[in-house]
């Protein structure tokens, strides 16, 4: 691919302004932050490589997560043995370092680990309804970013929001 000073612009623009998003999904689908920075770089390549294919009508930040959630799914499927034995590893090390810290930091600290936890547990389409979700994201946008109806949209977040929250409470009682 050329590189025109637009498609840079373009890159940087989108890639700058959907950082932290990028990053959550990044720590949604891939527990320790070794995994996450490499999942990154994977997604920021796979938005490289797509962004001549972007078309002037789509709405860049679905596109956007279109891309990130189906490069995570992919990342995850290719390294799915070895992010097992790390999940469990890195959990253990997350409950130590929450079990560690004061009571005032251990409420909101605690709940965001149960969540993650939690949503890590989903599987790949329910982890991108949530996520999009949680990133505010009409069902018709989160059809557009999944490829499913927004009907299914909403059938299949109810259906995650369920077990999220039955894996919250799970985890809330451990």
């Amino acid at each position: 691919m050329n590189s025109t000073p637009t498609n840079e612009h373009k890159f940087h623009e989108l890639v700058t302004e959907n950082r932290d998003r990028l990053l959550r999904v990044c720590r949604v689908y891939v527990w320790n932050s070794a995994d996450q920075d490499d999942l990154y770089q994977e997604v920021l390549l796979q938005i490289w490589r797509g962004l001549p294919n972007l078309k002037k009508d789509q709405f860049a930040n679905t596109w956007l997560y279109r891309v990130a959630i189906n490069t995570a799914i992919s990342f995850v499927r290719k390294r799915a043995s070895s992010i097992s034995r790390v999940v469990h590893f890195e959990h253990a090390d997350l409950t130590r370092t929450v079990e560690s810290q004061q009571p005032a930091e251990l409420k909101t600290d605690d709940r965001i680990a149960d969540l993650y936890t939690a949503i890590y547990k989903l599987d790949p389409l329910e982890k991108a309804l949530v996520t999009l979700f949680l990133e505010d994201f009409t069902y018709e946008q989160m059809a557009e970013a999944t490829g499913i109806s927004a009907n299914n949209v909403g059938v299949m977040l109810h259906r995650a929001k369920k077990k999220l929250s039955c894996l919250m409470i799970e985890e809330e009682s451990k």
